[in-house]
């Protein structure tokens, strides 16, 4: 399998659990957090991060055909992928299955990442 359709794979996930958020967030919030988002201010804040969220996958999509751009968006994508698993993994939100799942999936990326932009991943 190609660095590049790992990178596309990846990338359109993310880009795709962003949308989701977007379009629906508080079934996001219930599924990811076990917890209701009702108010305003915090649905707002589930938009904007399903926006962010889409956006990395976006960029990580890009970064497969555009190997000069490719260091500094997985740089990002890896920077919030493991800050995600971080908050996680010291207790600032409580796990549940489809979190910790998603996030471990997140960890094995970024570290995946950050060999992709040291060169270990070969072509």
């Amino acid at each position: 399998m190609s660095i590049a359709f790992l990178l596309v794979a990846s990338g359109a996930a993310t880009a795709l659990a962003g949308f989701l958020a977007f379009l629906a967030p508080a079934r996001v919030f219930r599924l990811a957090f076990a917890t209701e988002a009702a108010d305003g201010p915090t649905l707002f804040l589930a938009r904007h991060w399903g926006v962010l969220l889409f956006v990395v996958g976006a960029l990580i999509v890009y970064s497969a055909g555009a190997p000069a751009a490719r260091a500094p968006i997985l740089a990002a994508a890896s920077l919030e992928k493991f800050a995600a698993v971080a908050m996680l993994f010291l207790g600032l939100v409580k796990p549940t299955r489809l979190l910790t799942a998603t996030l471990a999936a997140d960890g094995v990326l970024a570290v995946f990442y950050v060999a992709v932009i040291a060169g270990l991943g070969g072509a």
